[in-house]
């Protein structure tokens, strides 16, 4: 399992901290790296080594979330124990015929709702920065509040 209070106190100060140059953001949780259907975006990492406090998890996916940040784009990743593991990666998520998003939602919204649904996908956040956070876990749509 994964530690529910160290991911949600990290959304939680993500949440808090937005401000008008926040682009939004996607974030996988997941058990076993190599059976994501997951591309890079950007030449390297960024990340030398796992970032492992919530706080300096927070300020670098503020920092890199910016507009005018060229590695805003795609999902950043998050090991099982919510280390902070790689930036900016394609999430191409299969379509389920079984379970169906709600409608009338953005492209990162339905990305996050079918990679919930995939057997090594703890979870899948998505933050806007119009909108409050929203978990899935294994389709379940979650608030911050109800996580």
């Amino acid at each position: 399992m994964y530690n529910k209070y160290k991911l949600k106190k990290i959304i939680n100060l993500i949440n808090q901290n937005k401000d008008v140059s926040f682009s939004g953001t996607g974030l996988i949780i997941y058990e076993n790296l190599h059976s994501l259907p997951i591309e890079s975006l950007i030449n390297n990492n960024l990340i030398e080594s796992d970032i492992i406090e919530d706080n300096d998890i927070a300020e670098q996916l503020l920092l890199i979330n910016k507009k005018n940040c060229i590695y805003h784009d795609g999902f950043h990743l998050l090991n099982k124990n919510i280390n902070l593991t790689h930036l900016s990666y394609y999430f191409s998520t299969p379509i389920n015929k079984t379970f169906k998003p709600k409608l009338e939602r953005g492209s990162r919204y339905r990305t996050a709702f079918y990679g919930s649904l995939l057997n090594d996908v703890l979870c899948t956040v998505i933050i806007g920065y119009s909108y409050e956070p929203i978990f899935f876990v294994k389709g379940k749509e979650l608030s911050l509040d109800e996580f």
